[in-house]
């Protein structure tokens, strides 16, 4: 059966953490990064951080937080300004800016104490 790539997930937050691991990699075109994204998914998971969110915005926050932990230098202060800056009001178009922004920061909470 084929789904249209429209069609969101059963389980946005499962497949949020999914991509959050797969963007690295397609990204980076290396595996460098899967133990860490896998062990922070896993976190992530457990303090249902993307609990909640309509897919578009799950993938938003996972690929943030994928972007972030691969290219900054400072993962957790980048993922602290995203999440003001969401709820600051400049944001990209999401259906839960609120979500969106706790997620970011409970994202930024969790890498701080891995």
């Amino acid at each position: 059966m084929t789904t249209a790539s429209s069609t969101p997930p059963a389980d946005p937050e499962s497949a949020a953490l999914d991509l959050l691991v797969q963007a690295a990699e397609d990204a980076t075109g290396s595996t460098a990064f899967r133990a860490v994204l896998q062990d922070l998914a896993g976190l992530l998971h457990a303090d249902d951080a993307l609990a909640g969110l309509a897919w578009a915005d799950a993938q938003l926050v996972a690929a943030a937080v994928s972007f972030d932990v691969c290219t900054a230098a400072d993962p957790v202060g980048s993922l602290r300004r995203r999440a003001a800056a969401v709820r600051a009001g400049r944001r990209p178009c999401c259906a839960n800016p609120a979500g969106i922004a706790q997620a970011l920061d409970a994202a930024a909470t969790v890498l701080a104490v891995m």
